[in-house]
């Protein structure tokens, strides 16, 4: 048996072999045999496909025609003659019972394997043919499915395509061998591991752009490359969904989303992307399938449960072998086939299995050792999520053998058990995230120890304020809006039949005036016609103009500090697309299945209950154009406001640059300035000091202000950054022109919700 490897340099040993027989373990070729695999020497595609355990028989259709390969199931069917007999016949008369009822397509029958495994090899299929796989159940059910290791699905309830694995030639290859220093690799054996000059941008390629496009994106990575103040983009999810959205509805874990621009469209971008000096991390989804065109459990008993998202896979029951192997196999593809640098897991606690998890790691680690992994847990930062097994002498398949003889013991009844490890390089901190931005909003002194406790966590851990999540779960606007709603006090000015409701209002009104303010009108409005705006945004209580100002330039003045925070935290920090120059655009959580029209228009109450959760409709094209970074334009009194912060994170990177120890340094202590809401953080990196001084408080503090925790070793510093400085829009608040500040001559000053950042001298 003739065996393939995938794609260009895809990953290690992918020496071609030759097998007696099939071996069922997690060798390289094993891992690359699943699904189809077009051989080009040949012209021929062999097939493999995971367990089929309650199959009589398993035979592939497949098809030239394009028309008919982007139909529905229910659309083309097959013959099945005498179907009433097929539970009580043989799988010979089984497969010659079944024809197809199209003349463009043909049937042949797939040969089982063993333990639910069936092939064929040398099938006359090329790239771009269509096919699926018709499976008769030990009860004569016959179901058509597609494939479950589809590479290219154009119709997430159609015919799988005939994946092409030589459709791009990487252009940027001196970083593909590491060749290009602003590539960040996974380094285990260091403190940071690698990621301490990580600074992600996560982005949504439906929102970068209006088209929505791996194509049009490529203008918004000048933009982050031109900016300097990122390392890496991450992209959210573009597993294949029937619509432009989000991407966590993925419901095939190998295809990417033909309507961004598929696999060649997502190649471009991440070569261009590394091209630019940008790292590019991939977001992936192992906890659910999404709720629209999964069909993987007509493939084997591998769904656990229906979940609020989606199919819910039995990582740890019946069988569970072959869907472990499945996930593990879709991380490797994105690393190899896609040349990541990392993978992010989206909420590895909800898959119910850290022996998946820690099958994930092993597998990423040992094939693709420089691509790091990054765990979105959110459990309180258990121990195992980012643990090593340091002295774990086992081998590769050893390591694999004892997993799977734990979740089998599982299967079998006995008590479960749990990795202690499970290895991960980060996971997303949102104890921290949770800490900054409570205080950010609502600033007292008992949120300090907040901070003072998940500040100095450690180096390792993702650092942020807002992600996808924070903004489009929550009402789809971003933190100035979400300022204002808190300290305008719109809640109790929006009238609601209850909290849920009167809470979206006010998120909404709160963007209405982000945007009214930062527009050109704004300025020359009289009060009459601000009322009047006031009232058409559902208020009841009239703000004034004066306290629309000072609100808001206080909210771009925290919004400084969270970010600045953010940057002087140790080891990888990320901002949210956009964030960066304190875009107001919303980010809406927004998605269409295939069904949604069909159920709008028999049911008025689909498009209003997505209302009352999120505060606007949902549907796919009404919130994504209100969703496109940059969609606001500031003009009038706030028209620098995005200049200003483009400088201002554009400065903090290049602190960053001159300063290790804000990203590599070690906090050794930490103050909490009760009576000012002040927090302090000491780092120190080789001989290099840094004092981070935050003032969270209202305090104006004109050379005035001081603290007992200052170090005393007789030491002198100097201010490095402030961004209060006015070139960032600030009030010009400054102690740079300053060499001689020591603990008995401190003297700072320090402006009201902002960061100041000192440098030992001497």
């Amino acid at each position: 048996m003739r065996i393939l490897s995938i794609g260009n340099e895809y990953g290690q040993n992918t020496k071609k072999t030759n097998l007696r027989q099939p071996v069922f373990k997690r060798v390289w070729e094993e891992h690359i045999r699943w699904g189809t695999n077009f051989d080009k020497e040949l012209g021929k595609t062999n097939i493999k496909i995971p367990s089929f355990p309650d199959a009589i028989a398993v035979l592939l259709e497949y098809t030239k025609s394009k028309k008919l390969a982007l139909t529905n199931w229910w659309e083309h069917k097959v013959n099945v003659k005498n179907p009433k007999n097929l539970a009580t016949a043989g799988a010979t008369a089984v497969i010659a019972s079944i024809t197809p009822l199209d003349k463009d397509s043909k049937i042949m029958p797939m040969e089982h394997k063993g333990e639910g495994i069936y092939e064929l090899n040398g099938v006359d299929m090329k790239p771009g043919d269509g096919y699926r796989f018709i499976v008769v159940q030990k009860d004569g059910t016959v179901n058509t499915v597609k494939d479950p290791y589809s590479k290219k699905q154009e119709n997430i309830h159609g015919w799988s395509t005939v994946y092409d694995p030589n459709n791009y030639e990487w252009k940027n290859t001196d970083w593909l061998e590491g060749k290009d220093p602003r590539r960040i690799k996974r380094k285990p054996n260091e403190p940071l591991r690698g990621l301490d000059n990580l600074v992600i941008n996560e982005v949504n390629i439906p929102t970068l752009t209006l088209d929505g496009t791996f194509q049009s994106a490529k203008k918004q990575i000048d933009k982050i490359a031109k900016n300097k103040n990122a390392t890496a983009i991450e992209i959210m999810p573009v597993e294949n969904t029937f619509s432009k959205q989000w991407g966590y509805d993925g419901v095939d874990k190998f295809a990417v989303n033909e309507k961004l621009g598929g696999a060649v469209g997502l190649k471009e971008l991440i070569d261009y992307a590394h091209g630019k000096g940008l790292n590019v991390i991939m977001d992936m989804v192992p906890n659910h399938i999404g709720a629209d065109g999964s069909y993987l459990h007509l493939t084997g008993p591998f769904k656990k449960r229906s979940g609020d998202f989606g199919d819910i896979p039995n990582y740890e029951g019946e069988n569970n072998k072959y869907i472990r192997d499945w996930m593990t196999n879709a991380a490797l593809w994105w690393a190899n086939e896609f040349k990541v640098d990392g993978i992010r897991f989206d909420l590895t606690y909800d898959t119910e299995s850290d022996w998946l998890l820690r099958q994930i790691v092993i597998e990423l680690n040992y094939h693709n050792p420089d691509v790091f992994l990054i765990a979105e847990d959110h459990q309180k930062k258990r121990h195992a999520i980012t643990s090593y097994w340091e002295n774990d002498k086992l081998g590769h398949e050893e390591r694999l053998n004892y997993i799977d003889s734990q979740v089998d013991n599982i299967t079998k009844g006995f008590p479960k058990t749990i990795p202690w490890s499970i290895g991960f390089d980060s996971e997303w901190d949102s104890q921290y995230k949770d800490a900054i931005t409570k205080m950010a909003i609502t600033p007292n002194n008992t949120l300090l120890d907040e901070i003072d406790q998940y500040l100095p966590t450690t180096h390792y851990r993702v650092h942020y304020t807002y992600s996808h999540d924070e903004i489009g779960n929550w009402d789809g606007t971003r933190f100035i809006p979400k300022y204002l709603v808190a300290h305008l006090d719109l809640f109790n000015k929006i009238n609601g039949n209850n909290n849920q409701e009167k809470g979206q209002k006010a998120a909404q009104a709160s963007q209405k005036l982000a945007e009214l303010i930062v527009s050109k009108e704004f300025g020359d409005m009289t009060n009459d016609e601000l009322t009047e705006k006031q009232k058409e945004f559902g208020m009841h209580s009239f703000v004034s103009k004066g306290d629309l100002i000072n609100t808001f330039n206080t909210a771009i003045a925290k919004h400084r500090l969270i970010l600045g925070t953010v940057y002087t935290t140790p080891g990888p920090k990320m901002f949210f697309q956009g964030d960066d120059i304190a875009d107001l655009s919303h980010f809406k959580f927004f998605r269409e299945f295939s069904d949604e029209k069909t159920k709008r228009k028999a049911d008025s109450s689909v498009a209003q209950n997505a209302e009352n959760k999120y505060g606007y409709d949902s549907l796919e094209e009404l919130a994504r154009p209100d969703s496109i970074v940059g969609r606001v334009k500031p003009t009038g009194m706030f028209k620098d406001i995005q200049k200003n912060m483009r400088e201002y994170t554009t400065d903090l990177k290049d602190l960053l640059d001159k300063n290790p120890a804000l990203s590599k340094g070690n906090i050794i202590a930490t103050y909490k300035d009760n009576n000012h809401n002040v927090h302090i953080h000491h780092l120190k990196y080789k001989d290099e000091e840094i004092l981070v001084i935050k003032n969270f408080g209202w305090g104006f503090h004109n050379n005035e202000y001081g603290y007992d925790g200052f170090p005393n070793e007789g030491s002198k510093w100097q201010e490095i950054f402030s961004s209060d400085n006015k070139k960032y829009g600030g009030m010009g608040y400054t102690n740079q022109h300053r060499s001689d500040i020591t603990k008995e001559n401190q003297h700072l000053s320090l402006a009201p919700n902002s960061i100041i950042i000192l440098k030992k001298i001497v």
